[in-house]
């Protein structure tokens, strides 16, 4: 059956990575020379169309989609949110970035002002080519498109002349789609990309003038006389490229495609999306201190049933299992208005994405106490939305169940420390 995720990192193109490097050589006087290896970084400079990354990096893109799914004669409407971390974790003159992180899938209703729910995460590794090529080990469904976009070898708006790109300037390059089915599928398409000059956009992060272009392609796989997935239709995306960072800073996209499955199955997807991209440098610790001492003071002196704890992911506020009724996700009074307090706090942060998770101790059924803390995480996250005025496109919620204890579930005071709501102000 085949799985669908679309678009979850529209950024790259894809080569394969063989265990080491291909290296050219001469004969000469009868031995092989070593021709040097080509300083990727070298090419890349003063282009404006080439990505730019330092170590320690993180590359952040949040892409909210609303989806029309058509199976027969039913009908899904959804909005997916996917997040995308990408820190840098080395960069060597051959093989470019090295990339690693999360890419996660969260979802909700669509036209509904509710926190998202984390429905998939993945985690991924590689090389990226400023001029836009991806180096890949092993069989990694995440990015699920690649090569899109990538970039001109030949020709820049930062050039002169011939070599330069005036409006209307084409080029066309291939990419591919990895899809889940019974195994993974490549589906490889080609892409045509015009530039259309500067333009003024309007993002997340305020307003900005980019370099604005164009990319489309058509999807036509498989064998309609044999067995097998098939897959045809069309994506069309518009790019604002920020050249100051060297990554995207907005983009659109449309997405037209009717998927059949191995069974004959067909699934029609109609999809349009807006994907927001910034880079920035984790909290590093002093900085996690210093924010979970401001919290702790402005929190726990007036309401010491909160607790404030550094954690791997951030800091992290917990709130106690008596702000629910028993065996409930209903809010107590006291809960209410301490969280009017933690939310007014929370805009004073420079946090942008917070997640709320929930937890139950050890005791009970294990499908019942996962269900537990997804509902008391999703009605907190819907106070703060509702209650509190914040924005529902930074909040999110999931539940772990018993999976993450902080204390022993062996005795009555463990277990009560590990029945909470935690809301965490990721570092990333």
């Amino acid at each position: 059956m085949y799985k669908f995720a679309v678009s979850v990192l529209a950024l790259f193109a894809i080569t394969a990575l063989s265990s080491a490097p291909t290296r050219a050589v001469t004969r000469t006087a009868g031995r092989a020379e070593k021709k040097p290896t080509v300083d990727i970084f070298a090419e890349a400079r003063g282009k404006v169309f080439r990505w730019q990354f330092k170590d320690g990096d993180i590359l952040e893109l949040k892409k909210f989609s609303e989806q029309v799914i058509k199976s027969g004669k039913k009908s899904e409407q959804r909005s997916v949110f996917h997040r995308v971390l990408l820190e840098t974790k080395a960069t060597d003159p051959a093989k470019g970035y090295l990339l690693e992180g999360t890419f996660t899938s969260l979802i909700k209703n669509s036209d509904s002002k509710a926190p998202y729910s984390e429905t998939e995460r993945f985690t991924a590794g590689f090389y990226l080519k400023p001029s836009g090529l991806f180096v890949v080990e092993g069989e990694q469904y995440m990015p699920n498109i690649r090569s899109v976009p990538t970039f001109s070898d030949t020709r820049d708006p930062a050039l002169k002349e011939e070599a330069g790109m005036e409006q209307g300037t084409t080029w066309e390059k291939p990419g591919e789609e990895i899809m889940k089915f019974t195994n993974l599928v490549t589906v490889p398409f080609n892409v045509r990309y015009e530039y259309r000059g500067l333009e003024n956009v309007k993002s997340e992060e305020g307003e900005k003038n980019c370099h604005k272009f164009i990319s489309n392609y058509e999807l036509n796989f498989g064998d309609s006389d044999a067995a097998g997935p098939r897959v045809f239709g069309y994506v069309t995306s518009i790019w604002f490229w920020d050249a100051q960072q060297g990554i995207p800073y907005y983009a659109q996209e449309e997405y037209n495609v009717i998927i059949v499955n191995e069974q004959g199955l067909a699934n029609e997807f109609k999809i349009k999306s807006r994907s927001y991209y910034r880079k920035f440098r984790a909290r590093n610790d002093a900085g996690k201190v210093a924010l979970a001492e401001r919290l702790k003071e402005n929190l726990e002196k007036d309401d010491p049933q909160l607790n404030v704890r550094l954690t791997d992911n951030g800091v992290a506020i917990s709130l106690p299992d008596l702000f629910f009724d028993t065996n409930s996700a209903k809010l107590s009074k006291p809960a209410k208005q301490s969280l009017e307090k933690i939310a007014q706090l929370l805009k004073t942060t420079d946090s942008k994405h917070v997640r709320v998770r929930g937890h139950t101790d050890s005791t009970g059924d294990e499908t019942y106490n996962q269900q537990l803390s997804e509902k008391r995480a999703e009605r907190v996250a819907e106070f703060l939305i509702d209650s509190a005025d914040l924005n529902p496109d930074g909040i999110s919620f999931d539940g772990k169940g018993a999976k993450d204890p902080v204390a022993e579930n062996s005795t009555a005071e463990g277990r009560t420390k590990n029945r909470r709501v935690e809301i965490i102000l990721l570092d990333r």
